[in-house]
C-alpha cells in the first residue's frame, strides 16, 4: 500500500470516529406522575442520595441538586406542571439554592443541541462557566459540544423538556495529534 493511500485511509476513518451519532432526546415520557420524592414513590429509573435526586434516561443523568431541603423532602413535581416533563420548585420543600446538572452516567463529555424550558429564572451554566439566562418559556438553542455538565439555577418554577443530546463528540486534540505524527512520518519517510 503506498503511504498516500495508508494516509487518506487513516484520515477517512478519523472523519468517521469523529462524526455525531444520532441525537437523543430526553422526553421525560416515563414519568406520567405528578411528584416524585418527598415520600412519594421514586420511578424506576430515579434514585435519591440525600441531597440530590436523580433520574437516567438514555444514558444521561439530570439531577435536582437541593442542599438546604429537609432529609427526604427534595420532589420534582409537585402538582404544578406537566407530567412528563422534569420540573422542580426552588424554596419550600426543596428548600433554596436548588439547582440541576445534566451529565453522563459514568462521566464523559457530550453535545447539547437544545432544550425546551418554562421558569421564572434560571441562569445557564456549562462547566463551571456562566453562559446566560432563560426565563418564561421558550427553547434554549445555543449548540454546545464537549461539554461535561450543564447546569440551570433555580427559579421559583422551572422546568425542562425534550433535551437533545449527543453522547459521541469528536476528540479534535487526539485528532490533531494524530495528523501530526502522520505529517511527521511522513517527512521521515520523504528523507530516507
Amino acid at each position: 500500500m503506498k503511504f498516500s493511500t495508508f494516509i487518506a485511509a487513516v484520515l477517512l476513518g478519523a472523519a468517521a470516529t469523529s462524526t455525531n451519532a444520532t441525537a437523543t432526546v430526553l422526553s421525560f415520557d416515563d414519568l406520567t406522575e405528578m411528584m416524585y420524592g418527598d415520600g412519594f414513590p421514586l420511578a424506576a429509573n430515579m434514585s435519591y442520595d440525600g441531597t440530590g435526586l436523580s433520574y437516567v434516561e438514555s444514558g444521561f443523568k439530570l439531577t435536582l441538586h437541593a442542599p438546604n431541603a429537609a432529609p427526604g423532602a427534595a420532589n420534582i413535581g409537585t402538582g404544578t406542571f406537566e407530567p412528563q416533563t422534569f420540573n422542580w420548585h426552588d424554596g419550600l420543600d426543596n428548600g433554596s439554592d436548588t439547582y440541576v446538572t445534566l451529565t453522563r452516567v459514568g462521566g464523559g463529555l457530550f453535545n447539547l443541541a437544545s432544550f425546551d424550558y418554562l421558569t421564572d429564572a434560571s441562569n445557564v451554566s456549562v462547566d463551571g462557566n456562566l453562559l446566560g439566562a432563560i426565563e418564561d418559556a421558550g427553547t434554549w438553542t445555543t449548540a454546545l459540544a464537549g461539554i461535561a455538565e450543564l447546569r440551570l439555577s433555580s427559579g421559583a418554577f422551572n422546568q425542562i423538556d425534550n433535551v437533545q443530546v449527543d453522547a459521541a463528540v469528536p476528540l479534535p486534540g487526539t485528532l490533531a495529534l494524530m495528523l501530526g505524527g502522520l505529517a511527521a512520518a511522513g517527512l521521515a519517510r520523504r528523507r530516507s
